[in-house]
């Protein structure tokens, strides 16, 4: 994709709580302190010096593959980070979930869905989550994408010296659009 694999490394070194999206002017102000910090510069003598062929168009995505591109990372994002701190958690939560939701077949506004979640992450303070990408499955009509799929979990609770694994399935409905929004949610403890 363009990028240096020693800004890749750098930006690796990083706690996940710091990391965010940099500009490309950030970014190549990073490689100029990387490499002005004694790291050399990427070998550049293989490169060939003849011009560059007409470079071949990627084929454009449908947008029916787009928004199932954007839903599945949506849905994956916001559920491995259900695992972070919970003010990222929360916060998370905040800017995923519409206004008002279909919650485990409940209309239920947003207050009441960030309480619940709240309760949920202070039980279990210590979360770990993974997608099955296997199991993912989107369908996408108009403006809207269900996503279904499994994720394994495993939440620990030091103070009660408890923990907990097992396996979910989950499905999501999103609204796509500029800022993709949750408007249904349920699942199921498999395990």
């Amino acid at each position: 994709m363009g990028v240096d694999p020693k800004l890749i490394e750098l930006a690796s070194n990083y706690d996940k709580h710091d990391i965010r999206y940099l500009s490309t002017s950030e970014m190549a102000e990073l490689r100029v302190t990387n490499v002005t910090a004694g790291q050399s510069p990427p070998d550049t003598s293989l490169v060939s010096t003849r011009p560059n062929p007409d470079p071949i168009p990627a084929p454009v995505p449908d947008a029916g593959q787009q928004a199932e591109s954007v839903a599945v990372a949506f849905v994956k994002d916001l559920i491995e980070h259900h695992g972070d701190n919970n003010d990222f958690a929360l916060a998370q939560v905040q800017a995923s979930y519409a206004p008002t939701v279909d919650y485990y077949g409940k209309v239920t506004n947003l207050s009441s869905i960030i309480q619940d979640k709240r309760k949920f992450y202070r039980r279990w303070p210590e979360r770990g989550y993974n997608v099955r990408n296997d199991s993912v499955v989107v369908t996408c009509a108009d403006d809207r994408c269900m996503v279904t799929g499994v994720y394994d979990w495993v939440v620990r609770s030091p103070s009660i010296h408890k923990q907990e694994k097992g396996a979910t399935s989950f499905s999501y409905t999103i609204s796509i659009g500029p800022y993709p929004k949750i408007i249904a949610e349920t699942g199921n403890v498999q395990r």
